[in-house]
């Protein structure tokens, strides 16, 4: 499933809390680095992929990077569920269990800035942002030496960021429904009864030639962004979209 930003100006962090091994620090901003590779890690300090995959990769590329003054890291745990269990205390309990010392934000809520901006999956996710400020990377995990190889390339201007490959939808508010473009070729489309501010979805199709390739999570995440742009609510009835806000929490607060 294609989620994230990719070959995106990385949006600015907007979070205010932070803090780092000391304690309390200023917030960390895209701005001020400018020129630098920065990896960005999103977490959540319940979330075993973090604990099995995320930080050891952290871990490790900090060790890797950690007299480059070309590369810049920072964290965010990204809070959309399980508020009591991911608290900001636990940022300082990851750091200490991790041995890191970096600037961690916390960014909680329905679904945190940080999640819609970035687009991301879930937790983990990892970010890297060349020196022109464009997304280069974004997935749940990158292997530590393929990580070192991409920062490395960026950092002495061997590689760049992608072009952006972006789906984009329509909202055919006549004919009650959605349809998105993918970039890669091809429509998808969710049709919808509206009963005031709550859309039931009623029927969501891709090409068939091309199910089975992530194309309908493609879809329902361009459709809640902008049913949620909006400020409307939403009712599945189909089977697929009702399957797919049960999976995603994050859009829980979209449900009628």
């Amino acid at each position: 499933m294609a989620f994230g930003i990719l070959g995106q100006t990385a949006p600015e962090l907007t979070p205010s809390d932070w803090i780092d091994a000391k304690g309390a620090t200023a917030p960390f901003r895209l701005a001020d680095h400018t020129g630098q590779v920065v990896v960005l890690f999103f977490f959540q300090a319940w979330c075993p992929s973090c604990h099995s995959r995320g930080f050891p990769t952290l871990q490790t590329l900090m060790v890797d990077f950690a007299e480059d003054v070309r590369v810049a890291f920072a964290a965010v745990q990204t809070v959309f569920e399980g508020f009591s269990e991911n608290g900001p205390e636990r940022r300082a309990e990851m750091l200490d269990d991790y041995d890191l010392d970096l600037p961690v934000a916390q960014d909680e809520g329905q679904r945190p800035a940080t999640i819609a901006a970035y687009r991301t999956g879930g937790t983990p996710w990892v970010v890297i942002i060349a020196p022109d400020g464009r997304v280069a990377f974004n997935d749940y995990h990158i292997d530590p030496a393929r990580a070192l190889r991409l920062i490395t390339d960026l950092a002495e201007g061997r590689r760049h960021a992608p072009d952006p490959q972006e789906d984009v939808l329509h909202h055919e508010a006549a004919q009650n429904r959605f349809v998105v473009a993918f970039h890669d070729g091809g429509t998808g489309r969710v049709d919808y009864a509206r009963r005031g501010r709550v859309l039931d979805l009623l029927h969501s199709e891709v090409p068939a030639a091309r199910r089975g390739q992530g194309l309908g999570g493609r879809l329902m995440e361009r459709v809640l962004e902008a049913v949620e742009a909006e400020g409307l609510r939403v009712r599945p009835v189909c089977s697929y979209t009702a399957a797919y806000l049960r999976r995603y929490k994050r859009w829980a607060h979209l449900l009628a």
